[in-house]
């Protein structure tokens, strides 16, 4: 659970209710440069980290080749989200 805690450093209250939700789909609003992608791959990697996500079963899904890789390298900082996918609507 130390590790999942970790995960939410550097969230403000609203990012952190947002990546802590995980009952659900959540929608996000916000304007550029907000931390929406954060905030994003902040809840994924706690949801794999607490067990509550299987990686394997979880695919991250965006619009833009751009956006998935940009996805799939900050989830590759979380050692929990390994074997998670992020793709395109279009790859997917």
């Amino acid at each position: 659970m130390e590790q999942a805690q970790g995960i939410l450093e550097g969230l403000d209250e609203r990012q952190r209710r947002a990546a802590m939700a995980l009952g659900g789909p959540v929608r996000i609003i916000a304007g550029a440069g907000a931390g929406k992608t954060r905030t994003i791959t902040r809840r994924i990697a706690y949801a794999c980290a607490t067990g509550a996500w299987n990686p394997s079963q979880t695919l991250a899904v965006t619009f833009s080749v751009k956006a998935a890789g940009e996805m799939r390298a900050r989830l590759d900082a979380f050692e929990a989200t390994q074997g998670v996918r992020a793709a395109t609507f279009h790859s997917a």
